[in-house]
């Protein structure tokens, strides 16, 4: 995903493992999907705005992508390792359970101008 100037983050998401739904389906999915789902929209933007074409931002629904769910990091979620969303920034693991959209954006500064 990422580049030499362009830094890829990757928000990897498994409803239902915390709480709420366990469904396959995004429209019957509840709150936790949504919230999800929408922070990483507000990530996107947010790396964007802070950094124009120099991010790559990905979010993966766990249950809809069973490739990514046998990854390294989908198999942290699936046995349940790390809370769910999984942030992955340029292949490394950088937090879990929550999108931070603040420090993900300070995060990726740190990268691009270290």
């Amino acid at each position: 995903m990422a580049t030499k100037n362009l830094v890829g983050v990757l928000i990897l998401d498994l409803p239902g493992i915390n709480k709420g739904c366990a469904c396959c389906t995004p429209t019957s999915c509840g709150p936790e999907y949504s919230s999800v789902k929408n922070k990483a929209e507000e990530l996107k933007a947010a790396l964007e705005e802070a950094y124009p074409g120099k991010t790559s931002t990905e979010y993966v629904d766990l249950l809809m992508d069973p490739q990514e769910k046998e990854s390294k990091f989908g198999q942290l979620l699936t046995t349940k390792e790390e809370p769910s969303p999984l942030i992955v920034i340029n292949d490394e693991m950088k937090s879990a359970g929550m999108v931070q959209v603040p420090v993900i954006v300070k995060e990726v500064g740190k990268i691009l101008n270290g």
